[in-house]
C-alpha cells in the first residue's frame, strides 16, 4: 500500500505530514500509483482508520495542548508527504 499526492497540484504536492489533527491530511486526495480505483479506496480506508488512531493518541499525549507535536506516523499513513 503506497498512496501519493498529486505532483501536478501545488496544494497537494506541498502538503507536509500532519503533526496536529487540525492540519490537512491529504487522505481524500491521495491515489495509489499503478493501482485500481478499488485499491485506492481500500488504501484510503485503512489510512483513515490509522489516522483516527493517531488523532486519539495525539489527544491523549497532548492533553489538548496545540503546541504538542506528535507527527502522523510514516507507517500509519502510507502517504508520501512533501517533508518525507
Amino acid at each position: 500500500m503506497a498512496l501519493t499526492l498529486s505532483a501536478a497540484n501545488p496544494d497537494h504536492s506541498a502538503l507536509n505530514r500532519p503533526n496536529d489533527p487540525r492540519d490537512p491530511n491529504g487522505i481524500s486526495r491521495a491515489t495509489r500509483s499503478g493501482g485500481t480505483g478499488a485499491q485506492t479506496k481500500a488504501d484510503r480506508a485503512v489510512t483513515k482508520l490509522k489516522y483516527a488512531i493517531w488523532v486519539k493518541a495525539w489527544k491523549d499525549a497532548s492533553g489538548g495542548d496545540a503546541s504538542h507535536e506528535l507527527e502522523f506516523t510514516v507507517s500509519g499513513s502510507a502517504i508520501t508527504y512533501a517533508d518525507d
